[in-house]
């Protein structure tokens, strides 16, 4: 058991830093690591300089971080290795975080020194008219979604009944049961699945696509771009409620104990398997959301630099912007005004909001 969550946060840590590869090529190509860039200045050697280097360090970060996954695998317990995932995804996050603000600031200030906007015409170009058709989900993963939901509504009003009264809930690392509890959390376990295919179905049926900012250069280009980010992330959406579906079926057939507590192992590698799946659809389709290497430059016009409202191009801060919420300069979406108080006080509550989401499921856990 023990090696097999070593393998497991081995490819979780694989992952993580192919998703930290691909990130910087998500923006536009007149956004590079944050760094508003007019397109007569996309050849610069800088920016092909600073993007080696950026793979590099992540490369030998991400060695490093192996090997130290792997010692640790070695010198501790079996029960800490439930701990090594989320450690490695933060470090991994951190690591890649800190380079790409490097590479930021390194750019910024190269720009500035030579003067890239210097003597060009600035401007917001916005699409007029009326809004374009809405991409909707592959569906192929909207069946599948539908249909792992429905198995598992299925499961638990035939086999409920048939249950007693105290069943098996939590599992330990090692497949013994430690929590035992009232059948009647299996319908909250129900319930739960079926509120989470509510919110990402619902997501990525409407996901919200207010603006339609273009590029002023070259505005064809950057609508189709959007386009594709857009169907992208809603077929991502999809697929991923698709596992986790998968994942929660898997589980209610232990606690329903339509197969045996002897196939914790079965369960428990097919729920391990989760995040790994996760992190492949996204590889897969933050690759096909990449915008076009290049824009043309068919206009007399350049995106406006403001570059000065986003800190490390990834946070927005403006007092003098009495919006609460802005476009994204990455993907599609929308992200809070921190020179607002009241955008301070959003983030500061949902960090809040998720550390005690966190507290209480580890609590639960412990019970």
């Amino acid at each position: 058991m023990q090696a097999l969550y070593t393998c497991f946060n081995v490819i979780m840590l694989v992952g993580i830093e192919i998703l930290c590869w691909l990130w910087p090529n998500l923006a536009s190509p007149t956004l590079a690591f944050g760094v508003r860039i007019p397109p007569t200045r996309l050849g610069e050697p800088v920016i092909a300089q600073l993007r080696r280097r950026y793979r590099v360090a992540l490369l030998l970060a991400g060695l490093i971080e192996l090997l130290a996954l792997l010692l640790v695998a070695w010198l501790l317990p079996l029960e800490w290795q439930l701990w090594l995932m989320p450690l490695v995804v933060i470090a991994a996050v951190v690591i890649a975080g800190c380079l790409y603000a490097l590479m930021h600031r390194t750019l910024r200030r190269v720009k500035e020194r030579e003067g890239w906007y210097s003597g060009l015409r600035q401007a917001i170009a916005v699409e007029v008219g009326l809004p374009e058709r809405q991409a909707r989900p592959s569906p192929v993963w909207l069946g599948l979604d539908l249909l792992l939901l429905g198995l598992l509504w299925g499961l638990t009003v035939v086999r409920y009944p048939a249950l007693p009264e105290r069943i098996p809930l939590h599992f330990g690392p090692n497949g013994q049961v430690d929590r035992w509890g009232g059948k009647e959390e299996l319908l909250l376990f129900s319930l739960f699945a079926l509120v989470i295919n509510v919110l990402l179905l619902g997501l990525a049926l409407t996901l919200p696509v207010r603006s339609r900012r273009l590029d002023p250069a070259d505005p064809e280009q950057a609508r189709l771009d959007r386009q594709r980010q857009q169907q992208a992330l809603r077929n991502l959406l999809a697929a991923v409620l698709g596992a986790v579906n998968l994942s929660f079926f898997l589980i209610l057939l232990l606690l329903t104990q339509v197969i045996p507590p002897t196939a914790f192992g079965i369960v428990f590698v097919g729920v391990l398997l989760l995040p790994l799946a996760i992190l492949g659809l996204m590889i897969f389709y933050l690759a096909q959301a990449r915008p076009a290497h290049t824009y043309v430059v068919r206009t007399s016009y350049v995106e406006r630099d403001d570059d000065r409202y986003w800190k490390a191009g990834i946070f927005y801060v403006n007092r003098d912007d009495p919006a609460l919420f802005v476009e994204r300069r990455m993907g599609v979406g929308w992200t809070v005004n921190m020179g607002q108080p009241l955008g301070v006080g959003l983030v500061i509550g949902l960090l809040l909001a998720v550390v005690a989401i966190l507290l209480v499921l580890l609590l639960l856990g412990q019970h």
